[in-house]
């Protein structure tokens, strides 16, 4: 009891002389801490009672955007330019992809299930019909000596000897060529550069079904895409046998 009485009473002292430095302290900070005896139970170091609530600061930022159902907002029309942008990057794209495959793989045409080369079938042909002799002696026929001059012409290979008959085996052995069977009927409609190949003496007929024997040599000879064909002769007609040995280009 008189430790609590006497205390008082030295704090009432204390503060009764600290009075004129705080008036001065009041006349120069209107709203202040230090006012009267409150400076020992309200000043700026007192420890609060209770925390302020953080809940909504800034140092909840992240748990305010856990908790709200954050959507972003996207132009549409700038997305839907992207869209066309994108669109049509992906069909150039593909367009460009499909002319590559093209080049690379070139449409196949196949002729009795052979992949035909147009271009080399061509170029015999017009090489045969360049090369045909203008002084040709009916008695001495040398139809494989220009079949076979016009397939070195083409870039076939070199000449090798041989007859009419002898040309299969040459034809087999280039690599330019592919043998298949065809019908006697089915001879005229071969494509331009195909050549055909006759055994010595075969038995053919001609258009008007009349019988036509081969020579003693065989023959050769390269269709022309039209139902005739040349060798040291323009032939108005390619004669039908089922016995004919046919080489098609690739």
């Amino acid at each position: 009891m008189w430790f609590n009485s006497y205390f008082s009473n030295y704090n009432n002292m204390f503060m009764n002389s600290f009075n004129p430095f705080m008036n001065i302290i009041n006349s120069i900070m209107p709203v202040n801490y230090f006012s009267g005896n409150n400076f020992f139970t309200n000043n700026i170091w007192q420890v609060p009672q209770s925390l302020p609530n953080y809940n909504n600061s800034i140092f909840q930022i992240n748990n305010q955007i856990n908790q709200t159902n954050y959507t972003p907002k996207v132009n549409s029309k700038n997305l839907e330019d992207f869209l066309t942008v994108a669109h049509s990057t992906e069909t150039t794209a593909t367009q460009n992809a499909e002319k590559v495959k093209e080049t690379e793989t070139p449409k196949q045409n196949l002729i009795h299930g052979v992949n035909y080369n147009k271009e080399k079938g061509e170029k015999l042909a017009e090489n045969v019909i360049a090369g045909l002799p203008s002084d040709r002696d009916p008695n001495n026929p040398l139809c494989a000596r220009y079949v076979k001059q016009a397939m070195v012409k083409s870039g076939f290979g070199p000449y090798i000897n041989g007859n009419g008959e002898y040309c299969k085996y040459i034809l087999r052995a280039n690599d330019n060529f592919k043998e298949v069977k065809v019908k006697a009927n089915e001879l005229a409609s071969l494509p331009k550069g195909s050549v055909i190949v006759y055994d010595a003496n075969e038995i053919c007929k001609n258009k008007k079904g009349e019988t036509k024997q081969i020579g003693e040599d065989g023959h050769v000879t390269v269709a022309l895409g039209n139902g005739k064909a040349c060798s040291d002769i323009l032939e108005d007609e390619i004669l039908k046998t089922d016995r004919s040995y046919v080489f098609i280009p690739v």
